[in-house]
């Protein structure tokens, strides 16, 4: 119960003024603590949450009148408890607000006071808030979920956008890259404008990609890293992933094989001119104190801040259906293809370096002097702190899981995390669990104390290594960060829990996301493995098992029967081998087959564009022959002969590439946003989608 009184002066103290104490106090009222509110209110804890307005950002884009496609989906958006049945897979700005809305519940307002906090102090291991000059909270246990500020820039940009209307033909030049920016290009090119847009990174994901049957489906409905990248395999990413960095972005060595997928890219998007691969400099691991030998690890980086978009030719199949066409132009869902545009000229590429500057809206572009109608300059969202002397600088990379930090027992941090797929409901959910049971368990509380050291190293060196930049590594695939989340909960489903449930297939492949979080372990909510299975039903999800066993077993069997071949070429025969030697060869073979090797990952990398979907039954076949290529391998080392096969065959590099040829030619999109699926719709953009007569190429 929360007690008013007049608290005693200190030196923290800014005048006589009445006081509220409580054992938590979240500041923020947003998409990352409303549901740590809810699992406060269903434990009875004491709380209070003071923020002065509800869901920030979304309020002010509802109150502008301001609606766009969301860039994420149901399964990824929803909180758990959320409806998962839908026509459209996507909300929009304006719906998503809405639910957000109806979740602010009278007994949740009857806990808010609408108030700015200006700084938190911190007296004698109690925090308290302030409003300028007036205490609001006194709390043993404080929530910062204030989470990032946005781009200053967006409703002046927005405005500019609008002024200049539907009339075409106006240049715009936009600096900075990302889902906002796609926002802006996508509103431009529909209204008939030309864009040029300078950028550190150009990084981005096929919103929709083709999934089992040529079938489109959302991207992170499915986000299958979680699968691979906790068990160290590459994931296969075929057919969305669509790395391309310019001048500046870096491509570490361990990643030759991606340098050259995006060489390829670049040369066949026409962006040759613009690519940059280099080294990349393992100064950032320091950066990010990663406790690793910087002079032993590559970095592969580059990956900058990834965008999702409309391919146009999935755009189109929803565009063409008589249910879609009015409500996704009336809601602002536009096709934001940039690839695409870019193709169709609409869109010019180049780095920042290559644009200077000359006077006004003036500028020189690799020699050439243009004047720009518009010039709009984007920014990319920052953490937003308060000042806190207790803790004078935040740092993500100081945190676990960005939240906690055990110098700091009793503050928590949520919104830290940004998910490269948009996951929002997501993401805030399964943090707010952690939070949760941190708060109200205190031998949990006490484990993850004690825990921290291991558990800090191993996020250091599972994720911040592999950074682009020091100040990208709050961006995480929102399956991993999930997962990692859940594990420590103890919400993560078990091989036996799901098989007591009959949900192996489920388990498996389905995404890991916060209503999987819900079926096991101290959340758990009655009905929810029935409502995640049904979910995973709907996208589809079991038929990937059969390219997951090929994932898990086909790369490490094939480099298994690399090494057999080899020693049966370097005159090893299993008859003539002495006892250790058979024992070592025992071990060796063993261990590629059981562990997935850098080999063995660099070749399931490139074999990705053997399938001509994201998960495909060709899976099949080629698991298959890698399973006939080790026995082979192996009858060879034991009968101490090669049947009169070379080398080439036996080692499976035909079959590799007759697989990659057969990927390419059945369908282009494998071969990482190979243009030939957009070529097709250049008529339907300028005939049908753009204003006629407004647009040309040049």
């Amino acid at each position: 119960m929360c007690l008013m009184y007049w608290p005693r002066r200190s030196i923290f103290d800014r005048g006589p003024v009445a006081r509220m104490e409580c054992e938590v106090c979240v500041v923020g009222l947003g998409v990352s603590s409303l549901p740590l509110l809810k699992l406060l209110q269903q434990s009875g804890t004491d709380f209070r949450v003071v923020s002065s307005t509800a869901f920030g950002i979304w309020d002010k884009l509802t109150a502008a009148g301001e609606n766009f496609d969301l860039v994420t989906t149901i399964e990824s958006t929803n909180y758990s408890w959320w409806d998962y049945d839908y026509d459209f897979p996507f909300y929009t700005a304006k719906s998503y607000h809405e639910k957000l809305r109806a979740e602010l519940t009278p007994e949740l307002l009857d806990r808010l006071i609408r108030k700015d906090v200006t700084s938190v102090a911190e007296v004698g291991g109690r925090y308290q808030v302030w409003s300028g000059e007036e205490l609001l909270v006194t709390c043993s246990k404080l929530v910062h979920a204030i989470g990032f500020a946005p781009d200053g820039n967006i409703f002046s940009n927005l405005s500019t956008i609008a002024n200049a209307g539907r009339e075409g033909g106006k240049h715009f030049l936009i600096f900075g890259f990302s889902d906002t920016t796609n926002l802006y290009i996508s509103r431009l090119i529909y209204a008939g404008h030309r864009v040029t847009l300078a950028c550190r990174h150009f990084h981005v994901v096929d919103k929709i990609g083709i999934t089992h049957g040529n079938v489109g489906g959302p991207f992170d409905q499915y986000e299958p890293m979680q699968h691979w990248t906790g068990s160290g395999t590459v994931p296969n990413v075929t057919g969305i992933l669509v790395p391309l960095p310019i001048k500046g972005a870096r491509v570490g060595s361990p990643m030759w094989v991606a340098g050259q997928i995006t060489s390829y890219v670049a040369e066949l998007v026409g962006l040759q001119d613009v690519v940059d691969l280099r080294k990349f400099d393992t100064d950032y691991q320091t950066a990010g104190r990663g406790l690793v030998t910087p002079a032993k690890v590559d970095v592969p980086g580059g990956l900058g801040y990834l965008v999702k978009q409309w391919p146009v030719d999935e755009y189109v199949r929803f565009y063409s259906d008589d249910r879609y066409r009015d409500w996704m132009l009336k809601e602002g869902v536009y096709l934001n293809d940039i690839y695409f545009f870019i193709q169709q000229g609409l869109v010019k590429l180049h780095s920042r370096r290559e644009v200077e500057h000359i006077s006004g809206r003036r500028y020189r572009l690799q020699g050439e002097e243009v004047e720009f109608d518009e010039v709009l300059k984007c920014e990319e969202a920052r953490h937003k702190t308060l000042q806190m002397p207790f803790c004078p600088r935040y740092s993500y990379t100081d945190h676990l899981y960005g939240i906690w930090n055990r110098t700091h027992p009793n503050l928590y941090f949520l919104g830290t995390t940004r998910p490269y797929t948009g996951a929002f409901g997501c993401v805030a959910e399964v943090n707010a669990m952690f939070v949760h049971r941190m708060i109200t368990d205190g031998g949990f509380h006490c484990s993850m104390g004690q825990q921290f050291p291991g558990l800090m190293h191993s996020q250091r060196v599972s994720h911040y290594v592999q950074a682009s930049d020091p100040d990208k590594m709050h961006v995480h695939w929102a399956g991993m960060h999930c997962l990692w989340i859940s594990r420590a909960v103890g919400c993560d489903v078990s091989f036996a829990e799901a098989a007591k449930r009959g949900l192996l297939l489920e388990w498996m492949t389905g995404p890991v996301n916060a209503l999987r979080c819900r079926i096991s372990g101290p959340y758990a909510a009655a009905g929810a493995a029935e409502k995640y299975k049904a979910s995973c039903k709907k996208i589809g999800t079991n038929y990937m098992f059969l390219n997951m066993i090929y994932r898990n077993w086909g790369d490490r069997l094939v480099v298994a029967s690399y090494f057999l071949c080899l020693l049966h070429h370097w005159g090893f025969q299993w008859r003539r081998m002495a006892e250790v030697e058979r024992v070592v060869c025992i071990l060796a073979t063993a261990f590629l087959v059981k562990v997935p090797t850098p080999l063995a990952q660099l070749r399931g990398y490139l074999l990705m564009l053997a399938f001509d979907s994201l998960y495909h039954r060709r899976a099949w076949i080629m698991l298959l022959l890698n399973v006939l290529q080790f026995l082979f391998a192996l009858l060879c080392i034991l009968q101490g002969t090669d049947y009169g096969i070379p080398l080439e065959i036996r080692a499976g590099l035909f079959t590799d590439l007759f697989f990659l040829i057969l990927g390419y030619l059945a369908f282009p999109r494998a071969f990482f946003a190979d243009m030939r699926v957009r070529s097709p719709h250049a008529a339907w953009l300028f005939d049908t989608y753009l204003p006629k007569g407004l647009v040309s190429k040049e």
